[in-house]
C-alpha cells in the first residue's frame, strides 16, 4: 500500500511545479516534502520527480498522480454517499487535471464551470491548455482524466463523446483588408498579410489557406497565446485570424470584422474524453460539458 501522504506530496509538486510551492500549499515544509518524495521513491524503487527545472513528476510519477486522484474521488464519493460518515476537518476537494483549448474555454466551456458550481462541485479542476489537435497526446502520456480533442476514437481507457462542431472564420478588420487586399484576398496576398499564431503548434491558419487556395504558404505571423487576444487584434487592425464563430460573429454582423473569403470557414469537430475510471464520479459534469457544447456549438452535423 502506499503512503496518501507521500501521493499528496507528489501532487502539489506537480501542480505547483516546485517544493516550496508544494510546502505552501500543504502548510509543511519543503524538507518535509522532500522528504515525502525520497520515501515515495524508495518504495516503489524509481525517481517520481525530473528535479531538474522545470520541476515535473516522471512518467512513472504522472501515473502516480493519477492514481492518487483517483482515489481521493473513491474517498469522497463515499463521504458524499454516507451521512454517517463525517468529512475531516482539513477536507479538501479532490483536484482533477482536465485539458480544454483555449478557444473552448474563452467561448463556452466557463458555462460548465457556473453550472458545476450551482449544484455544489464535488471536485476542483486544475485546467490545461492545450490545442485541441494535439491535446489526444496529454491522455496517451496520462497527464490528464479528461480532455477536449478533435479525435473521434478514444484512447485505451478512455471513452469519447461528440461535442458539437467549432465554426473558425477568418477575420480581419475593414481597414486591414483594405491595406492588404485591396484587389482582393489571393496567395500573393496573403504571403504579405501579417497573421495570428496562438503557438507552434498552431496551424489553423494554414489548414485554411490549403483548403480553399490549394496550397500551403510561407507568411509573416504573431505568436499570440490568448483567444480573447486574437479577437482584439484583429479589431485593432493588427493582423487576420481563425477566431470561433461565438466570438466573432457579432463583430461581423456590426462591420467591425468581415471575413477574408466570406462563408468560407473552417469547421472542427469537437469531441469529450473521458478516463473510464472517473466516468461514474465525472457523469454530472460530463453531461454539463454535453449540454453547454449543444447550446453553443454547431449541431448540423452529428459525428457520433
Amino acid at each position: 500500500m502506499f503512503d496518501y501522504a507521500h501521493l499528496e506530496a507528489l501532487l502539489a509538486v506537480e501542480r505547483e511545479g516546485s517544493f516550496e510551492g508544494a510546502a505552501k500549499s500543504l502548510g509543511v515544509t519543503s524538507s518535509a516534502v522532500s522528504q515525502r518524495i525520497k520515501l515515495l521513491e524508495e518504495r516503489i524503487g524509481a525517481v517520481v520527480i525530473n528535479r531538474q527545472a522545470p520541476i515535473k513528476p516522471t512518467h512513472v510519477g504522472i501515473e502516480l498522480c493519477r492514481h492518487a486522484e483517483l482515489v481521493s474521488m473513491l474517498e469522497e464519493n463515499i463521504i458524499s454517499a454516507n451521512d454517517c460518515v463525517p468529512a475531516a476537518k482539513d477536507h479538501r476537494r479532490p483536484v482533477l487535471k482536465i485539458v480544454v483549448n483555449d478557444d473552448s474555454l474563452s467561448s463556452w466551456f466557463m458555462d460548465v464551470f457556473i453550472k458545476d458550481a450551482a449544484k455544489d462541485a464535488a471536485y476542483m479542476f486544475e485546467v490545461s491548455i492545450a490545442d485541441q489537435d494535439y491535446s489526444i497526446d496529454e491522455l496517451k502520456y496520462g497527464s490528464v482524466l479528461a480532455a477536449i480533442s478533435i479525435n473521434k476514437t478514444p484512447v485505451q481507457g478512455f471513452t469519447s463523446r461528440y461535442l458539437g462542431t467549432h465554426i473558425y472564420r477568418a477575420t480581419a478588420s475593414p481597414a486591414f483588408v483594405e491595406r492588404y487586399f485591396p484587389n482582393g484576398v489571393t496567395l500573393e496576398a496573403l504571403q504579405r498579410a501579417p497573421a495570428l499564431r496562438y503557438s507552434a503548434q498552431d496551424d489553423l491558419q494554414q489548414q485554411w489557406i490549403k483548403e480553399n487556395f490549394g496550397k500551403e504558404i510561407l507568411h509573416d505571423t504573431y505568436i499570440l497565446p490568448s483567444s480573447p487576444g486574437f479577437v482584439q487584434a484583429c479589431l485593432g487592425s493588427v493582423a487576420w485570424g481563425m477566431n470561433p464563430s461565438q466570438m466573432v460573429d457579432k463583430y461581423i454582423a456590426s462591420g467591425e470584422l468581415v471575413e477574408l473569403v466570406p462563408g468560407a470557414s473552417l469547421d472542427k469537430a469537437l469531441y469529450w474524453h473521458c478516463s473510464r475510471m472517473v466516468s461514474d464520479p465525472l457523469k454530472y459534469f460530463t453531461q454539463y460539458v454535453v449540454e453547454a457544447a449543444e447550446k453553443h456549438l454547431d449541431q448540423s452535423e452529428r459525428h457520433d
